[in-house]
């Protein structure tokens, strides 16, 4: 609309955007498998620090190769599908456990949450929809999308007996 000047200015503010979306992922995902790994629900190689540098150096390295295998692998538009699929559902799916959250812990809460519960519900209904649309609108990354996520539950199954004993040994120890 603006000329092809303005379409390259546009270009560079969205490559900016989403090199800052992907150093995000690769500061704050290895911390996620720390967690995890410290809690037993992954191998505890995750949870391992450099003593150098004080950092989950395995978890950083698990999750710059994934971020390198995406970037690589894919199209932008295939990436952004996948990947967008992917965190609209979770990040849905996260929002609507506040509403099951709320009626198993009762009072006192742990935590308040802003708006409750039209803030949230909107949020659910938007992420519902979204998700919805890119089933429409792109069914086949959708459903590998689905399917990929898929293949994790028998992988998630797998880590609650293999690393149950574990995580029974480091609540003991706390």
């Amino acid at each position: 609309m603006f000329g092809e000047r303005a379409a390259q200015i546009v270009a560079l503010i969205v490559m900016l955007a989403l090199l800052g979306g992907v150093s995000a992922m690769i500061m704050t995902g290895p911390r996620i498998y720390f967690a995890m790994a410290r809690d037993g629900a992954l191998p505890a190689f995750f949870g391992r620090v450099d003593p150098d540098a004080g950092v989950p150096a395995p978890a950083i390295v698990a999750q710059s190769a994934w971020t390198a295998m995406l970037i690589l692998t894919g199209t932008f538009e295939s990436i952004l599908t996948y990947t967008g699929f992917a965190v609209v559902l979770f990040a849905t799916a996260a929002v609507t456990s506040l509403f099951v959250l709320r009626r198993r812990i009762g009072q006192p809460r742990p935590g308040r949450t802003p708006g409750y519960p039209v803030a949230p519900a909107l949020f659910v209904l938007m992420g519902t929809i979204m998700t919805v649309q890119s089933i429409h609108y792109a069914p086949v990354p959708s459903v590998i999308g689905i399917g990929v996520i898929a293949a994790g539950v028998p992988v998630y199954l797998w880590s609650q007996g293999a690393f149950a004993r574990r995580r029974a040994v480091l609540s003991a120890g706390r």
